[in-house]
């Protein structure tokens, strides 16, 4: 419990002391333990009993110590016999160790696993056996154990570690290195002793200071680094993360200079790299540095010049200018120095992986005057060299950090008694207190005396008293305040409840304080009863009403006066008409204020915006918009509202900002309408003539090049009236040019970049399908993986050339499509590409980022052949070469039919895989590889101990698939993704909760229904809205969905159709009018789904509004105003009530009406 809730407050406070009593009270009884040790059975569970006795005293350490080195010592014989027993045996541990050895079991026979209670104890007798006999054992024990030992769980004692380091193989130092929670100092001293293999593992370990891995850089000479680690660190596309890449800037390796200058450091760690290099290589290394195309974009214009300058000097001059001209990076003050001014997050993650000379001496008295920011303390603090004291100082800076000092967050030095003493607790008092006092930093004492407000105060004490964290003195001091105040009084507790949310004192104080209100109150005459009083209902309130109805209720009811009679009255009511005047410039019905309603302010004196009369087209046209957002305001106002003619788009914007569209555009209204002029035109002016599309992208892109800046309009003219401008392939239109190779289009995509112009690919996305089949050919061979690269940009992706290309088949264009499918995720395309069935696509998708189902289509139908290698050969070969952490597809895999990948999977992820996983790939072995493949798998001691001991019972049987299926079923059984669904904390936690079953095995949707309809289960919105989710499912819970786009929901048009009913108009990426246009042309609404099946209202029926102003509205939309004029006549007439009526639901006025609802049920009575 982290936050008190007022009328609980004491009886937590009591809880906390009664459990820390009783706790108190039931400590371990002397000489408990030994007889742990002595009569625990069976042997296997000393070492749980152990821990749940209160752990080793030294009586019983000495037990230990005398039966390992008397039964066990240096004979690994025994050590194994030990482990083989340890399983099986039902008697004691001491008799076990006593009996005679028994002769080991044969490696060939198949058996489960041992328990992890034997590695437990065995673990306890290996932390009391001397050290070179734990380590021979250890040496000697299967990797198993080691590895549960050693490379993970809580780590290993402290005789453990002395062991493993001082007399260790390189085997269990390995294993011990790998441990993610080791402390620096022991990896420095693993680090020290020269082994490849265990520096190796020092490196890859994610507590690894950056300056720790220098150190091993640093040493390549005399300890070269492991040969899968040198891959791993210098694979062109290696995902490796930058804190590895970071440290081999000094390596003065050409080859690993190269990949540590991808980090983007900064320009004097990058002159500092050849520096390195020369002075370890020569000037030759240097050359070939800069000449190297992979180091090339990563190294600034300055760098190389002076580089360069320094090679051609004579002699050693060279060496010396740049080494003069650098950073003193050998320097001690320097870092210091610069830690102590330096403010921001990312000059801070430079310095901290830059080759500085780390004094720690330096540092800590740095910090201690002038305080680091947390950031830089927090890898400090960690610091192979630093001392315990050091350590403190940091860390008491990084714990500082979320109890920022004046508002903003900074270096704070100050004791946390001290700041309890000046400063009130925030909300985050808990968690801070229990990284204080779990560092040793504060005494919980102080809580209770010192820290204020006590309701926060009484939070952070629950959460120690939950952690275990108060010590005697923290229990006693509320004990004795309670007894000397309270003196278990209820009035008292109580008191203390109605305190404590505004007492803004200490918890001493606010008992205290609690106890002098009780005495006072018993002391006190009663005071007579009061009559009871009768509530009286309020009334009800009115609904606050969105600014999207608000800003849109003026242009509705004109669209509604618009469709009525002539004498339908007007509103007259002045709440009425002070709501109407929230509208919004934007929204005034043709930029406009509607006559009929100044005329209905002026008769009650309400003032009307000035902005009565709509701009003229002159005006319009008088001011070009600008290329950010908030700059083309006033041009999208006048095309949403029918002022600006979406032809007049041809006539009035350049034609280099269709080419290159700003960014901020993609949102507005206009540029997608300018599009949808321009098509119309090209397709009335062009027809389906190849060389009047060329003629005219020729005519563009000469133009462009001239920066003549002229209109759409104006360039069609001339490619109709003048001859072929000459255009030289290399033409480029802007600063960019157009990219030459597929994989330089793909790397332009990776990044983003959609900067480069090519007027052909403008226009083959507008052009129909015999226009690009008669165009692209005449492209060249270029021409199809061009236009690939090109459609990418767009939000929409054009269907039209998608679908040319999909049909053309190119190879280059494929891969361009396949790699960067990312672009097409909302429109479908990735689909699309997989419908195809293309091997080399399929690769292509999969070494990319693409969703799960769509994953698992291609995963599922790869099949191993006779032929040439299959897919999942492909990739499997493709694995092993590049030695990426998990094949293209991931764990996918383990769904499919290809065996050697299922088994490589098990085999090198084995338990880091959920035990669902591995079962499902154990079936897929046994179904595809019978039961000797499993066997040997299972023989080779790879997977976790409850998927083993699952297939050595399954071989056992007369049906091994069925016990496996069995065991999976009940893993992935709903009831238990129910309950860690119901103990989700955030939304993306529930999402891959859902994610996480074995591929392949289906969510029973069923089952989350029926439990989220006993009790709503967190985040169902988010869980309805995944990618597998069935239709009906979705249509049950549309109103969880996303709002859809102008080309609807992907799933059919069931789901939009039922979407539409819970509210259109707010999707973020595109403008209303560009949402409902698009609805409408492509059949997934219609013009009588606008009035009785869409909402809400009051935005539909500005739309429709808007729409009969506009000269390229969809039909569908004035379709939708004819049944709604019939509603006008037939439901409000010239009724006074029912116009009242409904003036007052559009202005919110009606409590009783809820704004998301139809135009049907706005006019209904």
């Amino acid at each position: 419990m982290t936050k008190t809730q007022v009328g609980a407050a004491g009886r937590l406070l009591r809880e906390m002391v009664a459990a820390r009593r009783d706790s108190a009270s039931a400590g371990p009884e002397r000489g408990g333990v030994l007889r742990v040790v002595e009569r625990a059975r069976p042997a296997r569970s000393v070492a749980a009993k152990v821990a749940a006795a209160g752990g080793v005293d030294d009586e019983t350490a000495a037990l230990l110590g005398e039966l390992t080195g008397r039964h066990l010592g240096a004979d690994v014989g025994r050590w194994r016999g030990l482990y083989d027993a340890l399983g099986g045996h039902r008697g004691g541990l001491p008799e076990l160790l006593a009996a005679p050895p028994v002769a080991p079991r044969s490696d060939d026979t198949l058996r489960p696993p041992a328990p992890r209670s034997v590695h437990h104890t065995l673990g306890l007798l290996l932390e009391h056996a001397a050290p070179e006999h734990a380590a021979a054992a250890l040496a000697a024990l299967p990797e198993r154990v080691t590895t549960e030992l050693l490379a993970g769980g809580t780590p290993p004692g402290a005789a453990l570690l002395t062991a493993v380091v001082g007399h260790g193989d390189s085997r269990t130092r390995a294993a011990l290195a790998r441990h993610p929670r080791l402390d620096t100092r022991v990896l420095a001293r693993l680090a020290a002793i020269g082994d490849v293999q265990v520096v190796a593992a020092v490196y890859r370990n994610p507590r690894a200071t950056q300056s720790l891995r220098r150190t091993i850089v640093e040493r390549v000479d005399t300890v070269p680094l492991d040969d899968a680690l040198r891959a791993e660190l210098t694979a062109p596309h290696g995902q490796v993360p930058r804190t590895w890449l970071a440290p081999l800037l000094g390596s003065g390796d050409p080859r690993l200079v190269v990949p540590a200058l991808r980090c983007d450091v900064r320009q004097v760690a990058q002159q500092y790299a050849p520096l390195r290099v020369w002075e370890r290589s020569g000037p030759g290394a240097v050359r070939a540095v800069l000449d190297d195309p992979a180091a090339a974009p990563w190294l600034s214009r300055s760098v190389v010049d002076t580089v360069v300058a320094a090679l051609a000097a004579p002699d050693d001059d060279g060496l010396r200018r740049l080494r003069a001209q650098g950073e003193p990076y050998e320097d001690p003050a320097r870092l210091p120095a610069l830690l102590a001014t330096t403010r921001g997050t990312s000059t801070l993650r430079h310095l901290l992986s830059e080759p500085y000379v780390h004094d720690l001496d330096a540092l800590a008295a740095a910090h201690a005057v002038t305080p680091f920011m947390p950031k830089a303390c927090e890898e400090l603090a960690r610091h192979e060299a630093a001392s315990d004291a050091q350590r403190r100082a940091f860390r008491l800076s990084v714990l500082n950090e979320p109890w920022p000092a004046g508002g903003r967050r900074a270096g704070n030095t100050t004791p946390p008694a001290l700041r309890l003493a000046r400063e009130e607790l925030d909300e985050s008092a808990a968690v801070r207190a229990e990284g204080m006092v779990a560092a040793g930093l504060l005494d919980p004492v102080e809580l209770i005396g010192t820290a204020r407000p006590a309701a926060r105060a009484l939070s952070a004490l629950a959460r120690l008293a939950e952690r275990d964290l108060l010590g005697p003195a923290a229990v006693a001091e509320p004990r004795a305040l309670a007894d000397a105040h309270l003196d278990e009084r209820g009035a008292g507790w109580t008191e203390f409840d109605v305190l404590l949310p505004q007492h803004g004192c200490t918890v001493a104080e606010l008992i205290a304080e609690a106890g002098r209100a009780t005495a006072g109150a018993a002391a006190a005459p009663e005071p007579p009863a009061a009559e009871p009083v009768t509530p009286v209902p309020e009334p009800a309130s009115r609904r606050a009403l969105r600014r999207i109805d608000r800003v849109h209720a003026l242009a509705a009811l004109d669209l509604l006066y618009s469709l009525a009679p002539d004498d339908a009255p007007r509103p007259r009511d002045p709440e009425v008409l002070s709501a109407l005047t929230g509208y919004e410039p934007a929204t005034a019905p043709g930029l406009a204020v509607p006559r009929w309603f100044a005329a209905a302010c002026a008769l009650h004196g309400i003032p009307v915006p000035e902005n009565g009369l709509a701009p003229g087209l002159a005006q319009v046209r008088a001011q070009l918009p600008e290329t950010y957002g908030s700059g083309a305001q006033h041009t999208e106002r006048a095309y949403v509202q029918g002022v600006l003619p979406a032809e007049e788009l041809l006539t009035l914007l350049p034609a280099r900002r269709l080419l290159l569209l700003p960014y901020d555009w993609r949102r507005l209204a206009f540029a997608e309408a300018w599009r949808g002029a321009l098509a119309r035109r090209l397709r009335a002016e062009l027809g389906t003539d190849p060389d009047a599309w060329l003629r005219l992208a020729a005519t563009v892109t000469a133009s462009e090049a001239a920066s003549e800046g002229l209109t759409w309009a104006e360039l069609v003219e001339r490619a109709r009236s003048g001859a072929v401008p000459a255009v030289s392939a290399g033409t480029s239109i802007g600063s960019s040019t157009r990219p030459g190779t597929p994989d330089e289009a793909i790397g332009l995509l990776e990044r983003g970049d959609h900067l480069w112009a090519w007027p052909e690919g403008t226009l083959l996305c507008l052009a129909d399908a015999e226009v690009v089949d008669a165009v692209l050919p005449r492209l060249g061979p270029d021409g199809p993986w061009l236009l690939a690269a090109y459609l990418l940009r767009y939000d929409r992706t054009p269907p039209v050339a998608l679908d040319r290309l999909l049909a053309g088949r190119d190879r280059e264009a494929l891969r361009v499509l396949a790699a960067q499918s990312r672009w097409m995720e909302r429109s479908g395309g990735v689909e699309r590409l997989v419908d195809l069935d293309d091997p080399e696509v399929d690769l292509v998708l999969l070494r990319h980022w693409i969703p799960r189902p769509a994953v698992h289509r291609i995963v599922a139908r790869s099949r191993p052949g006779a032929g040439r290698p299959s897919l999942g050969a492909r990739v499997l070969a493709d694995w092993r070469a590049g030695g990426a952490a998990w094949p293209a597809g991931g764990s996918m895999w383990l769904c499919s039919a290809e065996l050697d990948l299922v088994e490589e999977l098990l085999e090198r992820e084995g338990p880091r895989l959920g035990l669902g996983h591995q079962l499902l790939g154990c079936l897929r072995v046994f179904e595809y590889g019978g039961a000797d493949r499993l066997a040997r798998l299972v023989g080779r001691d790879v997977l976790g101990p409850s998927a083993a001991t699952v297939c050595v019972k399954a071989l056992a049987s007369a049906d091994p698939a069925g016990v496996i299926r069995a065991r999976l079923d009940r893993e992935i059984a709903p009831d238990k993704l129910v309950r860690k669904l119901r103990r989700a904390q955030g939304a993306p936690r529930a999402r891959d909760l859902v994610a996480s079953l074995p591929p392949g095995e289906p969510v029973d949707w069923a089952a989350l229904e029926a439990a989220h309809a006993q009790e709503p289960l967190p985040y169902w919105q988010d869980i309805v809205r995944l990618e597998n989710v069935p239709e009906d499912v979705r249509l049950r819970y549309a109103a969880s969905l996303p709002e859809p786009g102008p080309d609807g929901l992907r799933g059919g048009a069931r789901l939009t159709r039922e979407r539409a009913r819970f509210g259109l108009g707010g999707h973020f990426h595109c403008a209303p009018s560009t949402q409902l246009d698009g609805l409408l042309t492509a059949g997934l609404l219609d013009g009588t789904d606008l009035v009785r099946l869409a909402a809400p209202a009051t935005l539909l029926l500005a739309y429709l509004g808007s729409a009969a102003r506009r000269t390229d509205a969809p039909p569908e939309a004035a379709e939708a105003r004819t049944v709604l004029a019939d509603l006008v006549r037939s439901g409000l007439g010239t009724d006074p009530a029912a116009w009242h009526r409904v003036a007052a639901r559009l202005t919110g006025l009606d409590p009783e009406w809820d704004p998301v609802s139809t135009v049907e049920a706005l006019l209904a009575g």
